[in-house]
């Protein structure tokens, strides 16, 4: 028999049937939880962890314009909206052209972008802003000056302002980006912005060395170019501390990439993963909610890229939408279908030991029925390190073959989640030492979850 609930962690909980277990080394960071900031990596250098060691799920939200496109208060508003959405971090920008005027009509530096002649004002409203977050407990992730795919950000060229204030001034600039915001612990930073370095890497470089001699504290990633990795242009620089991976899906045609070397969201975040010297590592963009090409930006998109993302050996991933930029109805867009069904991700997460998770690749659990790697069909699946529990993801209804062997315990609960709407369907109990083929009770994507009958979920919900 079957029963259908609405979920909720305690919901879920309590239908598996969940015994008592030694006590967890860890718990993720709820809708509701305190985060002691700042953040950093973990000791194994897989996910992220707060100042008390608890594992920190980076979930965001791509509001990149806020500085200059919402007042103070504004702001504060759309911060409260995502934070009650369970979003616990936001990727900004700190300016995205040279022309950038915020609501307060102040530019970021004087005399035409001299990175030596900085705009206090224009520093003070962000420092505002990224107050404010710290209060409601939001992580900010600031970019320095944009460097743009298309040639209308800060780099790319002789005449912009990377290669015109050359290195010196950068590294001086770094530096006073470091002094100005070092006060805030709820803050990490992003170099470059959807292109790779090219002529600019010195410059980049200068500028993120000054930051990190000046607020050690505060995480630096780099946001390449699609379909690159931070670590793929700066593997080893001093300054990196986590990785940045970007992509959108095969067949995608409004790309300036030949559409079938586009990689899945998968694919790119499982060659990460498998880098012998690895870091944590973040989706930090992909297809946006609401944007348009190849029926894209629809909330089934959005969604698989979350979970696939965190079957894959993510620490955490960007949800992204048209508010980016904060057109006139940025507030109707925050109900877009997609963010609500982001509170449903981030629910089942939160009651999950994801950082344990380590991605079966080579198909032992999963043995049959699995997909074709680099299609949509592809299915992720993800088993903890002590095989006590297991979590698939399938983008469509398809059959598949379990190897329960090869989890723990003399039985296995099982439960069908769907991601859609946040409803919780028992799928039975099996014995452990069989094989068992599963197919989702209706079409769409679905998240199957497997536990020894013995474990204890309790101790990860905060």
């Amino acid at each position: 028999m079957k029963f259908l609930i609405r979920f909720s962690p305690l919901q879920f909980i309590f239908l598996l049937l969940l015994a008592s277990l030694s006590p967890a080394t860890g718990h993720p960071q709820g809708r509701n939880s305190t985060v002691v900031f700042p953040i950093k990596a973990s000791e194994n250098k897989r996910y992220f962890v707060d100042q008390e060691g608890l594992p920190f799920f980076y979930h965001a939200e791509t509001g990149w314009q806020i500085f200059t496109k919402l007042t103070t208060e504004e702001a504060l508003e759309y911060l409260q909206a995502r934070r009650a959405q369970g979003f616990n971090a936001v990727q900004t920008q700190l300016a995205t052209t040279p022309k950038d005027v915020n609501r307060y009509n102040q530019r970021p530096f004087h005399n035409d972008n001299d990175f030596s002649q900085p705009n206090e004002a224009y520093y003070d409203h962000i420092k505002g802003i990224v107050a404010k977050a710290d209060s409601l407990g939001l992580l900010i992730v600031i970019s320095a000056p944009w460097l743009d795919c298309c040639r209308g950000g800060f780099g790319m060229g002789a005449e912009k302002p990377y290669q015109k204030n050359g290195t010196l001034k950068s590294l001086e600039y770094g530096k006073y980006l470091g002094n100005t915001f070092k006060q805030f612990k709820n803050i990490m930073w992003i170099m470059g912005g959807d292109n790779d370095p090219g002529q600019d890497r010195q410059s980049i470089e200068q500028l993120a060395i000054g930051l990190k001699e000046t607020a050690p504290h505060q995480m630096i990633t780099y946001h390449a170019a699609a379909t690159h990795s931070s670590t793929d242009l700066f593997h080893y620089a001093s300054w990196l501390d986590f990785s940045m991976v970007y992509t959108y899906w095969r067949h995608k045609s409004n790309i300036w990439l030949p559409s079938d070397q586009v990689p899945e969201v998968y694919e790119v975040c499982l060659k990460e993963y498998n880098k012998s010297d690895h870091m944590p590592f973040i989706l930090g963009e992909a297809q946006y909610e609401g944007s348009s090409g190849n029926n894209a930006g629809t909330p089934d998109q959005v969604r698989r890229q979350a979970y696939w993302t965190m079957l894959s050996g993510g620490s955490g991933h960007a949800y992204g939408s048209e508010i980016y930029g904060f057109p006139a109805n940025w507030r109707e867009k925050l109900k877009n279908p997609g963010a609500r069904q982001m509170e449903y991700f981030i629910d089942i997460f939160n009651t999950l030991p994801w950082w344990q998770l380590i991605p079966d690749q080579k198909h032992q659990f999963v043995s049959k029925g699995f997909g074709e790697y680099g299609k949509l069909n592809y299915v992720t699946a993800a088993v903890t390190g002590d095989k006590r529990l297991a979590v698939i993801y399938m983008t469509s209804r398809q059959t598949i073959t379990v190897d329960l062997a090869k989890l723990v315990g003399s039985t296995i609960e099982t439960a069908w989640y769907n991601p859609r709407d946040g409803m919780l369907i028992t799928a039975g109990t099996f014995s452990k030492k069989t094989m068992h083929t599963f197919i989702p009770p209706a079409v769409g994507d679905w998240v199957l979850l497997f536990k020894d009958s013995l474990y204890d979920l309790m101790m990860f919900v905060r």
